[in-house]
């Protein structure tokens, strides 16, 4: 499946959903993708996770660089809506000690604002 990305702006924060898988094929795509919004101006992402059925060590690899970037120029960035499967993959490699993540939109809004 192809990594499917939308955004849409609340506030200040720019939310991107994202749909499928966050592997090796999808994890550039939403580097560059986040990377073009960081240039723009854009301090505070909110990722919705929500459609992502599958993350590898690349996908992670992808999250951790995009949290890096959007902390060097003094931004957020916050996780909602993962599933089982992507919470267990963060967790058991210590990611969510990390990342930054709310169990839905509403928490992760509150937590950027």
């Amino acid at each position: 499946m192809i990594l499917k990305l939308q955004d849409a702006k609340v506030g200040a924060a720019v939310i991107v959903s994202v749909a499928g898988r966050l592997d090796g094929a999808g994890a550039p795509e939403i580097a560059a993708h986040c990377n073009t919004l960081i240039t723009g101006g854009a301090t505070r992402l909110l990722l919705d996770v929500a459609g992502v059925d599958y993350i590898s060590s690349a996908g992670l690899r992808s999250l951790l660089v995009l949290a890096k970037s959007i902390k060097a120029v003094h931004g957020s960035l916050v996780l909602c809506n993962l599933s089982p499967m992507v919470r267990e993959v963060l967790a058991i490699s210590g990611c969510d000690q990390i990342l930054t993540l709310a169990v839905n939109r509403a928490a992760a809004i509150a937590v950027l604002t």
